[in-house]
């Protein structure tokens, strides 16, 4: 038979009023008919551990390890000025209950009647009843009375209130919100593609923009393109690492995509295990000629590296008198300790400035940087430290 605990006998033992246990035993003493000790047994089997252990001394042949001591209690209250006191055990039945006595309750299988007809309706008792069980396979309802439905007047106040004035803004300029004039590209480090292609997929940011650059996408040879298919983008453009070690994927990789209404008239790809970009040429028949630089810098890879990189492999191939060039990526190095003197550089080498003001990572770093004169933002990304940076360029 089921019952509850009364009291809270050992909290931090598990053993609360109201946990739910199944009387296995009742010991008497020797000497007298008075039950000295009852054995329960939990259902979850961590409540009543410590007491278990604790009492490991009173288990006899008749009494499985699984089972808990109950022992009588003494409680006190006084009445009508006089003081009594009452010895019990912490228990009561428990196969069937009032919902206000279910109340805590966490249950895997409950039948519910909920015939009454009472006049007085009692808001939330509905609530109370049914969210007691852990999933709708274990919930069974009797003679439901839809009429004793009740909901108080102040959660209908407060419904209302959240539908019509307390809507909530967003704190950034979301990509999906703006003009289809404009030419989106975004850019983020994923912290794995195989991992997170679906968190990507699921973005609307994501989804809406033109151009995609996707960064540490760790993608081998023996990925297929199906499986990273973006809907309304051509295949992705793919700069993956050689895998060195068949047990892990490597660090790595850049992924590009665009859309099917965008034509790709150029590619250039660099990479090393420091430093990758890609180079593209994109033509959108409604919005223009976008030259389009998507760049990696491991955080091991010193700026005089990349500086050197740059000149020698990106300059060659970046059309300095292009009038919309577009270069981001994950530089990997701070710009908020005050270092200068690569957008000096990038300045006079490529005539870019770099746009973004804005942490770019989860510890309040900036390390994912645009270099062009264009619209910019953050967004935040929950699949990886790193947000999401876009470019929105309007065309018309």
């Amino acid at each position: 038979m089921k019952y509850d605990l009364t009291a809270n006998i050992e909290v931090t033992d598990g053993l609360t009023n109201g946990s739910n246990c199944e009387l296995k035993l009742i010991e008497c003493k020797t000497t007298s008919l008075r039950p000295s000790i009852i054995w329960v047994k939990f259902e979850d089997a961590r409540i009543g551990a410590n007491n278990r252990r604790k009492y490991s001394h009173l288990y006899g042949r008749d009494v499985e390890k699984t089972w808990t001591p109950m022992f009588d209690i003494k409680r006190s209250f006084t009445y009508k000025y006089k003081t009594f006191e009452r010895i019990q055990f912490p228990l009561r039945p428990a196969a069937g209950k009032t919902i206000h006595k279910s109340q805590g309750d966490t249950l895997q299988e409950v039948v519910v009647s909920l015939k009454s007809k009472r006049k007085g309706k009692i808001p939330y008792i509905h609530y109370v009843a049914l969210s007691r069980v852990t999933s709708l396979t274990g919930l069974q309802i009797l003679n439901l009375n839809q009429e004793a439905i009740a909901v108080a007047e102040c959660v209908r106040q407060e419904l209302h209130r959240l539908m019509t004035d307390a809507t909530l803004q967003l704190c950034f300029k979301s990509l999906y919100n703006l003009s289809s004039n404009y030419f989106k590209v975004v850019f983020n480090n994923s912290r794995s593609l195989h991992a997170h292609f679906n968190d990507l997929k699921s973005d609307p940011n994501i989804l809406d923009a033109d151009v995609i650059g996707i960064a540490e996408s760790r993608l081998i040879s023996t990925d297929e393109n199906e499986d990273f298919y973006f809907p309304g983008f051509e295949p992705p453009v793919r700069l993956d690492q050689k895998q060195n070690n068949f047990n892990t994927r490597p660090p790595h990789g850049l992924v590009l995509y665009y859309r099917t209404d965008c034509i790709l008239h150029n590619t250039f790809t660099y990479s090393t295990p420091h430093l990758e970009f890609v180079i593209a040429d994109i033509i959108s028949s409604s919005k223009g000629l976008f030259q389009v630089v998507f760049v990696y810098k491991a955080q091991h890879c010193k700026l005089t590296q990349l500086k050197d990189a740059l000149i020698a492999d990106l300059l060659p191939d970046v059309y300095l008198r292009h009038p919309k060039i577009i270069m981001m990526g994950d530089f990997n190095f701070d710009l908020n300790t005050g270092n200068t003197s690569f957008l000096k550089f990038m300045r006079d080498t490529f005539c870019c400035s770099q746009i973004v003001s804005k942490p770019t990572t989860s510890y309040g770093t900036l390390l994912d940087l645009i270099f062009l004169n264009f619209e910019t933002d953050v967004l935040d990304s929950y699949w990886s430290d790193h947000k999401v940076i876009y470019v929105a360029i309007e065309t018309q």
